[in-house]
């Protein structure tokens, strides 16, 4: 009897998120998709040049808009401060040239891409569907991150509950997922970060209320990750909106 009015008075609390959570893997699963990139990799250390050299990566992204605007941590796609790190010289130097971008969609095809922008200091990344390539004419459609009618980043406090939604690796059939996390802490300034557990890279995190908070990127250090945060959804929108005035 007890549990069951634990539950009963829970629910009317609106401590039971878990329905509202499922709604939105139903309904918003695919605004997560993995891309794949191809680069070149050209370090030069110590006055020589190695042998350029050919990397597959592939990470998870935020669809933004239904023309397919993605948003992704940088790191995840860009080698460069790995390479740097472990090269320990000052004087090095590292050129990533992206051959090739793909959106990799749920039925299997491989949409073509291009990279817009790469911001190092908040780690993103931002790719863009090429307009003319033969699967976009085939109608392919999008599915962005459902957004509220206010995007401002919902206050949110040490121990709040949220979800993330993912998608597992190809070996286990890029299967979406949600993932239960809760706030460790908030970071004000010099910019605002929620420091979430139990997130993935690039994922779309969301509140009890379903309410899309941000993105999960690296907190840079001196160009370098330091720790995994997650960057408010406002912030991701002013960006992408600079990425389209630059792209038009």
């Amino acid at each position: 009897m007890i549990p069951l009015l634990l539950a009963m008075v829970g629910s009317l609390l609106g401590k039971e998120p878990e329905q509202t959570w499922r709604s939105l893997l139903e309904k918003h699963a695919d605004c997560v998709t993995w891309v794949s990139v191809t680069v070149r990799i050209e370090v030069s250390t110590g006055g020589r040049s190695m042998p350029p050299q050919e990397q597959k990566l592939e990470a998870l992204g935020t669809i933004l808009s239904e023309d397919g605007l993605t948003v992704l941590s940088l790191n995840t796609v860009d080698p460069t401060s790995n390479i740097l790190s472990r090269l320990r010289n000052p004087g090095a130097s590292v050129q990533v040239k992206y051959t090739e971008v793909l959106i990799l969609m749920k039925d299997g095809t491989e949409v073509p891409a291009k990279l817009l922008l790469k911001d190092v200091d908040l780690d993103l990344a931002f790719v863009l569907p090429i307009p003319d390539s033969i699967e976009m004419q085939d109608g392919i459609e999008f599915s962005p991150v459902p957004l509220q009618k206010n995007n401002k980043a919902k206050s949110l406090q040490v121990l709040d509950e949220v979800v993330s939604v993912s998608k597992l690796g190809r070996n286990l059939y890029r299967e979406s997922t949600l993932r239960r996390g809760w706030v460790n802490a908030v970071i004000e300034k010099p910019r605002k970060y929620f420091v979430i557990e139990n997130i993935g890279l690039g994922t779309p995190i969301f509140s009890r209320s379903g309410d899309w908070l941000g993105v999960v990127v690296y907190k840079m250090d001196r160009g370098r990750p330091s720790g995994v945060v997650t960057l408010p959804s406002d912030d991701i929108l002013e960006i992408a909106e600079q990425v389209r005035s630059r792209n038009p």
